[in-house]
C-alpha cells in the first residue's frame, strides 16, 4: 500500500478497540431491544442475576443486530470500494486493504470497474429544487440557457474520473437526455470535494458527433438509452 496511509488501519491496539467498541455497541441496542434499563444487571460471561427468559431475549436480539450488520457491512464494502477506485486507487491496494489476493478483490468488486474507459453519468428525476444559498437558486431540469449550468455541478467526481472521463451523459426519469463532451482542463473545485464540469464548446454534442463517438467506442450510452438512477445521488461514474 502506498505510504501514504503509513501503516495498516487496523494494527494491534486499534483492532482490539475496534471489536470492543462494536461488542459495546451491540450490547447497549440488545439491552434496548430486550427490555432490559440501566438498573438491570449487565450481561456478562454468565449472564448473572437475569432470567432465561430476559437472558434469551438478550441474546437473539445481538444475532438480530449482527445480521443488520452484516448486510449493512457488505454494502458499505461496495461504497468504499468504488469510491476508493475512483479516487484512483489500484487493485492491489484494494486487496491489500481486504487482506485477500488481487484476483479476489477483483473477482468481488469486479463489477465496479467492467472496464479501463469511463464517463460521468448525471441521473436524476425530471424536477427542479430551489437552493436560496446556491448561486444558480435553481436546479435540476430547468431548461433553457441554465440547463448547463444546472447539469455540470456541483458533483463529488474523484479525481480518476476527471483525468479520464472524455463526456458527461445526462439522464432524466431513466432515459437518456443531454451529452457534453468534457473540457479536460475545465474542471473547477465549486466547494470541498465538489466539482463542476466545463463542456467543448459551453453546449450539448449535436446527433453527428454522438454518433461519432458511439460508434468510435468512446460513448458508452446515446440519447434514448435506458439509464436508471440509482440510491445514493444522481452523480456516478460509468465504468465501459
Amino acid at each position: 500500500m502506498s505510504g501514504e496511509m503509513g501503516r495498516h488501519p487496523l494494527e494491534g491496539a486499534d483492532r482490539d478497540e475496534l471489536h470492543s467498541s462494536i461488542d459495546d455497541l451491540a450490547w447497549v441496542f440488545a439491552r434496548r431491544a430486550a427490555g432490559l434499563g440501566p438498573d438491570d444487571p449487565p450481561i456478562s460471561l454468565y449472564d448473572a442475576g437475569l432470567s432465561d427468559d430476559q437472558i434469551k431475549a438478550a441474546r437473539l436480539a445481538r444475532v438480530a443486530i449482527y445480521k443488520h450488520l452484516e448486510t449493512l457491512i457488505g454494502s458499505s464494502l461496495r461504497l468504499d470500494v468504488g469510491q476508493a477506485l475512483e479516487h484512483s486507487a489500484s487493485w492491489d491496494e484494494v486487496a491489500e486493504a481486504l487482506e485477500v489476493s488481487r484476483q479476489a478483490a477483483a473477482k468481488r468488486f469486479g463489477d465496479l470497474r467492467r472496464g479501463e474507459n469511463v464517463a460521468v453519468v448525471i441521473s436524476r428525476r425530471d424536477r427542479v429544487r430551489e437552493y436560496p444559498d446556491d448561486a444558480r437558486i435553481r436546479v435540476g431540469e430547468v431548461g433553457g440557457p441554465e440547463q448547463y449550468d444546472s447539469d455540470r455541478g456541483v458533483w463529488p467526481i474523484g479525481k480518476k474520473v476527471r483525468a479520464e472521463a472524455k463526456y458527461a451523459i445526462v439522464a432524466v426519469d431513466g432515459i437518456v437526455r443531454r451529452i457534453y463532451e468534457l473540457d479536460p482542463a475545465g474542471w473547477r473545485e465549486a466547494e470541498p470535494n465538489k466539482w463542476e464540469f466545463t463542456a467543448v464548446g459551453g453546449r450539448e454534442l449535436d446527433a453527428e458527433a454522438i454518433a461519432t463517438a458511439y460508434t468510435a467506442g468512446e460513448l458508452p450510452l446515446r440519447p434514448g438509452d435506458d439509464c436508471p438512477t440509482r440510491v445514493g445521488g444522481a452523480y456516478r461514474p460509468h465504468w465501459f
